[in-house]
């Protein structure tokens, strides 16, 4: 099989994971309309405040958002993502409707592919690489590095569900992006089902680039 990931082989985690094999992640598919509209708000507030930073612009829509002048479904996206993540919309918004149709392609496929969307096993490798993979072709590779590791931009103290330290978790998922991103820069013909069974087939490959914690 791929490689799976050794910590030290620490024997209580292996337990720990074996028996939650099938844990599933939090990355859900954002609705599309929904992200069109805070992202229309984010152009909206840019071209009313010409000259500001990013940081100052960041500070209007957070003020908007704690004083709740956008409707719940927009708020909750708005704080799902990173601080990193928030600064990249802001900066690249038309990129960042690239990267959500990216993400959303991953998770359905992800979906599609394993039955379940897990947290550090091999669906989990396959979803990072196959969003990684669609924003290089959406969006071109380095901003799709941008976006990706952003979104690692996040507390790593502790374990997560899956019994597996965060730092584990966020040493694999950056390693599986560059995986699909090298994946989709030299297969930028393929349509999106295409893509779903080439890296599929990588995944499951004896010796394959993409790692995982656990089965």
């Amino acid at each position: 099989m791929g490689l799976v990931m050794v910590l030290g082989a620490i024997s209580p985690l292996s337990a720990y994971a074996n028996e939650n094999a099938c844990i599933e992640s939090e990355w859900n598919t954002i609705e599309e309309e929904k992200f069109d509209i805070l992202i229309d708000e984010i152009i909206s507030i840019k071209n009313d405040n010409p000259g500001f930073t990013d940081e100052q612009l960041l500070t209007i829509i957070n003020k908007q958002i704690s004083e709740s002048r956008m409707e719940k479904g927009i708020i909750d996206i708005w704080n799902s993502l990173t601080e990193s993540e928030k600064k990249l919309c802001i900066r690249y918004p038309f990129d960042a409707l690239k990267v959500n149709t990216a993400r959303n392609i991953a998770t359905e496929q992800t979906q599609t592919k394993f039955g379940y969307s897990g947290l550090g096993d091999r669906s989990d490798a396959f979803r990072h690489g196959i969003w990684n993979a669609e924003m290089s072709i959406l969006i071109g590779s380095e901003k799709a590095e941008l976006f990706a590791t952003a979104h690692e931009d996040k507390d790593v103290s502790g374990n997560e569900s899956d019994g597996f330290p965060k730092t584990a978790h966020k040493e694999m998922d950056l390693h599986n992006n560059e995986i699909g991103r090298q994946i989709g820069q030299k297969n930028e013909n393929l349509n999106e089902s295409e893509m779903s069974d080439l890296i599929y087939q990588e995944v499951n490959k004896a010796n394959s680039n993409f790692i995982w914690l656990h089965e």
